[in-house]
């Protein structure tokens, strides 16, 4: 921070620089041309002085005056003339060199005075203050790291600190709530960061990360244990960003803790799958699923019912070839669900060739082309099976196809029945 003010410093002294070396400079130079010029006028009134004189001396032998007219008129010259000089002198003392530098000091001061007032009211200091300090506290900390020990909390409040004195003045600034709630976790201070990351919410009540986040510190502030509230926001949380791993985490654990061991399972298996067996926590998560596996067999479970549960939503498909329908025995048959009436994405895919019809086809979560988006994140899907002329996914003019829908997710019938029937044409 010293370093900003050092910076300040020398720009105000550079600026004033620029506007008082010309002014030194060019009075100098003034100021040996100003006794030349008063010279000048001095000497022009003379000679007009002396013009006006000898014309009165003319008139006077003329006899257009009297000697009292001219006497009274040569007073008044005279008058005239040391009025002049005195007007002269007074306005060469007043255009100093020594004048025009207490002005300009003083201005220089106000304005310097006035530009630290606005900064300190509109200005940045602050925020340049906490950047700084969380740069070195960034470094501290990989030092401690390097050194295998645990970072100093003292850095973490002296963040909080700054970061609650920049609140006090911008309690709008979102971005520092949310650090202000990050320092909170860092220093198990849950409490206060169930405080700060609320307030964030109240400002970005769509942020899924700042739900997940807030979920897991009122779960940490609560000694581990689930509450509605806490349940309401992992929800929240998964339906604006299906892949989010804290709220899964914490979706696995409020399944377990419910005895739902198989949902248990499934949340923590897509966790692992996101975030890589390698990734830190994930041994945690695997010992978590062989727990939850472990009491589901307890209770009665076997490894295929776990399998089927696993699998999650699935939908068995009878494909079959209309009368009339002309394919190649290599062709292949894509046999896909897709959202009814809306994105055209598949969300669970497979691949049969012709030769295989008529056949019985399983659909599951697991076919999914992306966790976001499977049967499982759907209510209603168009069941798709289509011969590809060349191959691809992508539907050509000449395709046979044919289509059933919609299919209720939440009561799968035992069978859903799809004959290809149709050529599409675009």
């Amino acid at each position: 921070m010293m370093s900003l003010w050092v910076g300040v410093a020398l720009l105000s002294v550079l600026a004033l620089g620029f506007i008082f070396w010309p002014l030194v400079r060019y009075g100098k130079q003034q100021n040996g041309q100003s006794n030349e010029v008063v010279a000048d006028r001095l000497a022009e009134n003379v000679r007009l002085f002396r013009e006006h004189i000898a014309e009165l001396e003319v008139q006077l032998t003329a006899g257009r005056i009297d000697q009292e007219q001219f006497e009274q008129l040569k007073l008044e010259q005279e008058r005239a003339l040391l009025e002049d000089e005195a007007d002269i002198r007074a306005a060469q003392q007043s255009r100093t060199l020594g004048a025009g530098l207490k002005t300009l000091s003083i201005i220089g001061v106000l304005l310097i005075t006035v530009s630290w007032g606005l900064y300190q009211h509109l200005g940045s200091s602050a925020d340049v203050e906490i950047r700084l300090a969380q740069e070195l506290k960034q470094e501290l900390d990989n030092k401690d790291y390097e050194a295998g020990r645990n970072p100093d909390p003292v850095r973490a409040r002296e963040m909080v600190r700054l970061i609650q004195a920049r609140l006090a003045d911008e309690p709008e600034q979102l971005q520092y709530w949310f650090f202000l709630a990050r320092m909170q976790m860092d220093l198990n201070d849950f409490g206060q960061a169930v405080n700060a990351y609320q307030q964030v919410l109240q400002r970005d009540a769509s942020s899924a990360m700042v739900m997940a986040e807030l979920a897991q510190a009122m779960f940490l502030r609560d000694d581990r244990k689930m509450s509605q509230p806490i349940t309401d926001l992992v929800e929240k949380a998964l339906k604006a960003e299906p892949d989010n791993t804290m709220a899964l985490g914490l979706a696995g654990i409020d399944a377990f803790g419910k005895k739902d061991y198989v949902n248990a399972i499934k949340y923590w298996e897509r966790t692992v799958k996101l975030t890589g067996q390698d990734s830190p926590g994930s041994q945690a998560l695997v010992a978590g699923i062989e727990r939850a596996a472990t009491l589901y067999f307890a209770e009665g479970g076997t490894e295929a019912s776990l399998a089927a549960a696993r699998a999650g939503r699935q939908l068995t498909i009878n494909v079959s070839l209309a009368e009339g329908v002309t394919a190649s025995p290599e062709q292949i048959v894509f046999v896909y669900a897709r959202t009814w009436q809306g994105a055209k994405m598949p969300l669970a895919i497979t691949r049969v060739p012709v030769s295989e019809l008529p056949k019985r086809v399983v659909l599951t979560e697991a076919m999914a082309m992306t966790p976001a988006m499977s049967l499982g994140s759907v209510d209603n899907v168009e069941v798709v099976a289509r011969i590809s002329q060349d191959g691809t996914a992508t539907a050509k003019a000449g395709d046979w196809q044919g289509s059933f829908g919609p299919v209720d997710m939440k009561a799968v019938p035992p069978d859903v029945n799809v004959k290809i029937d149709q050529k599409v044409t675009q």
